[in-house]
């Protein structure tokens, strides 16, 4: 019996599927791609289709520069394995500017703050504040200890 919403019978599906297995790509052997790469560097990709690695390598090149921006982006978000969508929020919700010292600063630019102990991301800090609480250890009794010292010696 034919499936719902297919012309051929399940068992003729297994064979046409069968009857493809070992074939070559039909540009292998005739020049390879249109831009004359080598046809041995041809690679089976995910879909079991033959592609020619050095235009794939070329394509995705082409769009990484494309995409620079966005790319950094996402990557940022998941290295924290959070949306971007919760970092941009974080990061309006603070005034664009950082947590600590309230400066402007521009999202591209700044640093995601998280915890080393529970990894959660706590804000958005300015380049200095982060290498500061980094600097002391992420440890609020140093930080309070640093602020206390710098109050006694302030002149």
């Amino acid at each position: 019996m034919t499936p719902k919403g297919h012309k051929l019978t399940k068992e003729q599906c297994e064979r046409l599927s069968r009857a493809h297995i070992g074939q070559r790509a039909w540009n292998i052997g005739t020049g390879g791609c249109k831009k004359g790469h080598d046809p041995s560097s041809y690679i089976l990709n995910s879909a079991n289709i033959y592609v020619c690695v050095e235009c794939r390598r070329e394509n995705a090149a082409k769009y990484r520069e494309k995409n620079k921006v966005s790319i950094h982006r996402k990557g940022r978000a998941a290295r924290y394995k959070v949306s971007l969508d919760f970092i941009m929020a974080l990061y309006v919700s603070q005034d664009k500017c950082c947590a600590i010292c309230r400066t402007p600063i521009d999202f591209d630019n700044s640093r995601i703050d998280h915890s080393h102990v529970t990894g959660e991301v706590r804000g958005i800090l300015c380049t200095s504040c982060n290498t500061g609480i980094g600097l002391l250890q992420d440890n609020p009794e140093i930080l309070e200890s640093a602020a206390e010292y710098i109050r006694r010696n302030n002149g």
